[in-house]
C-alpha cells in the first residue's frame, strides 16, 4: 500500500519547488539538498531522480513554485527592467530614448490610472427606469442566414 500524501510540502520539497522556480536544474537541486553527483554515486541520484519526480506531482508543489515566481523572480526581472529603461532614457540614441520613455509611460500609465480605465459607467436613456432583464424574443429563421 502506497504512503498518504502530506498535505503540505516538507521544508525540503518547499526549498526543492522554489529551486525549480529559480531555474536551477535537478542535478544543482539534488546536489544542493544532498550533496550528491551522478558520477558518484548512479544509483542513488537516480533515486533522488525519482523522488523529485515524485514531489512534483504533489498538490502544493505548483503553489510554492508560483508562489517563489511571484515573489522572487518576477520582482527581480521587473527590477532589472525598470533599471535597464531608467539608463536607456538618458540614452544619446534618439531612437533608443523615445523607445524608453514610451515604455516607461506605459508602465507607469497602467499603475497610475488603473482605476480610473477600470470604471464602468451605466446611464439609463429613459428616464433612470431599471431595463427589463433577460434575452430578446427571436425567430430562429432570422437568424440562420
Amino acid at each position: 500500500m502506497a504512503r498518504p500524501i502530506r498535505q503540505e510540502l516538507t521544508v525540503e520539497q518547499d526549498l526543492f519547488a522554489r529551486m525549480e522556480a529559480r531555474g536551477l536544474e535537478t542535478p544543482e537541486i539534488i546536489w544542493e539538498l544532498w550533496k550528491v553527483k551522478e558520477k558518484d554515486d548512479p544509483n542513488h541520484y537516480h533515486n533522488l531522480e525519482c523522488k523529485l519526480s515524485r514531489w512534483r506531482k504533489h498538490p502544493k508543489f505548483y503553489e510554492a513554485w508560483m508562489d517563489e515566481v511571484r515573489k522572487t523572480v518576477s520582482l527581480k526581472l521587473m527590477a532589472k527592467g525598470l533599471k535597464k529603461i531608467l539608463a536607456q532614457v538618458d540614452s544619446d540614441e534618439p531612437w533608443l530614448a523615445n523607445k524608453a520613455a514610451n515604455d516607461a509611460v506605459n508602465f507607469a500609465k497602467g499603475r497610475i490610472f488603473v482605476e480610473d480605465e477600470n470604471r464602468v459607467v451605466v446611464e439609463f436613456a429613459d428616464g433612470g427606469s431599471m431595463p427589463v432583464l433577460g434575452t430578446p424574443d427571436q425567430d430562429e429563421t432570422d437568424t440562420e442566414e
